[in-house]
């Protein structure tokens, strides 16, 4: 069987996103290894994971999200600005706002510009995001001190003085993500350097998909740590820098995100 893609980024951040507004595409009991399978890099199409586009009866469409392991995410929103960047081009650029629904609760996308297949998305995210604890963590030997925040996803925030650059991002990652104190559910982790009160600099170890270019929400877990810790500055816009590029969060009485998204180009699969 024949299966139509696309693949769009966020900041490097990327997915593979089929169109399942009409029928469903691939069966829910093996988009599992399906994603397996097609995003792993040098064998296939390689990606983060997989964004289907889904009927809702609560919002204007539905994002299912596989990761590259095959797990199931909740939420992911850099996948939220690429799968409404999708829907604006099925759209035939008709329409710039989007309800979305998640595992999470629902969003809302508006699409702020768009150029050469690149658009600006600005996310209003509904749920409201929580400080967990301040506590400490010992990974190889290494005391590592954490701020603990749900931001509709779990995200371990640690900041360093040090430059982050040659940090091993991979290994300690993902022994903190299967650490028992995060057991079942595991989590993301951000390590992060604060530049000035709003200016932040990321490295992040996606739950499920390894180091990332990018992550939405842990750009999010990071300011909101930040500004608990006094790091930060609350009710301005502040700079994510991360490998892929910038996302800039406001965190105030709303919490929104802009950033970009870029469809790359299109395809076809082929499931057996």
């Amino acid at each position: 069987m024949e299966i139509v893609f696309s693949k769009i980024h966020g900041l490097g951040n990327d997915f593979i996103v089929i169109n399942e507004l009409e029928k469903t595409i691939v069966p829910e009991e093996k988009k599992g290894d399906f994603a397996k399978k097609f995003c792993k890099s040098k064998f296939s199409v390689g990606a983060d994971g997989i964004l289907f586009i889904q009927p809702s009866e609560k919002a204007d469409f539905r994002m299912q999200i596989i990761n590259s392991d095959g797990s199931v995410a909740k939420n992911c929103v850099n996948g939220l600005r690429c799968v409404a960047l999708e829907k604006f081009l099925i759209d035939a650029k008709k329409k710039k706002k989007y309800s979305i629904e998640t595992l999470q609760g629902i969003v809302e996308a508006k699409i702020i510009s768009f150029e050469n297949n690149t658009a600006v998305v600005e996310i209003e995210l509904l749920t409201v995001p929580k400080f967990l604890e301040k506590n400490s963590i010992e990974v190889n030997g290494k005391k590592f001190d954490y701020c603990f925040v749900n931001v509709g996803n779990p995200h371990v925030v640690i900041f360093f003085k040090e430059n982050l650059e040659n940090f091993g991002v991979e290994e300690i990652g993902h022994k903190i993500e299967f650490h028992s104190r995060f057991a079942p559910d595991r989590t993301n982790t951000e390590f992060a350097n604060v530049l000035n009160s709003v200016s932040v600099k990321m490295r992040v170890h996606e739950r499920g998909a390894c180091e990332t270019m990018a992550c939405g929400s842990g750009s999010i877990a990071v300011v909101v740590a930040g500004v608990h810790e006094g790091f930060l500055e609350k009710e301005k816009w502040v700079s994510v820098q991360q490998p892929g590029g910038i996302l800039k969060i406001y965190f105030g009485k709303k919490l929104l995100l802009q950033g970009e998204a870029e469809k790359v180009f299109e395809g076809k699969l082929f499931l057996v």
